[in-house]
């Protein structure tokens, strides 16, 4: 679990539409991966699934009965971060059930990036509300907001907490 789910799981409580994950699809399982999606209640938009398990990015699966939505972000291996955000991911209870999150410092890490192509403030308030209630590795997080290019919007939003 990734986006507001994860953030949800670090102590922001917001409403969101949909559900975040991430996923290791390639181009040699992504047929693997939508066939075992093969639910005729299921919508997927199958040429954009395979656009992702190419180059990374993302896609969506919908239930059309419920109208219920999964983004999916696919996590190529060769970006180091997303590796490092995979392997650093931690089992957590979600509503009852054993999920694997992205730890509190990847889930703001991908925010700003994403707040730093969008300007969207509800990313910024997501992690302005993990800041302020998690103990967070800061040295892990400006040895990636260096590499992310998102310094500048990492060292303001510490600013914004007093550190």
């Amino acid at each position: 679990m990734v986006g507001s789910t994860a953030a949800s799981a670090w102590g922001v409580a917001r409403s969101t539409r949909d559900i975040d994950v991430v996923a290791v699809i390639t181009q040699e399982t992504v047929d693997v991966f939508l066939g075992a999606l093969g639910n005729h209640e299921i919508y997927v938009p199958v040429d954009d699934a395979k656009a992702a398990a190419l180059s990374g990015g993302s896609f969506n699966i919908l239930h059309t009965k419920t109208g219920g939505k999964v983004d999916v972000f696919v996590c190529l291996t060769s970006d180091p971060f997303e590796s490092s955000r995979l392997d650093r991911r931690v089992k957590l209870k979600i509503l009852g059930i054993d999920t694997w999150v992205a730890t509190a410092e990847d889930v703001v890490l991908s925010k700003l990036l994403w707040r730093a192509r969008t300007r969207s403030e509800v990313q910024w308030r997501d992690c302005v509300e993990i800041v302020a209630t998690q103990k967070l590795d800061k040295s892990y997080m400006r040895l990636w907001a260096a590499h992310l290019g998102i310094s500048t919007d990492f060292n303001e939003l510490l600013e914004v907490k007093g550190d």
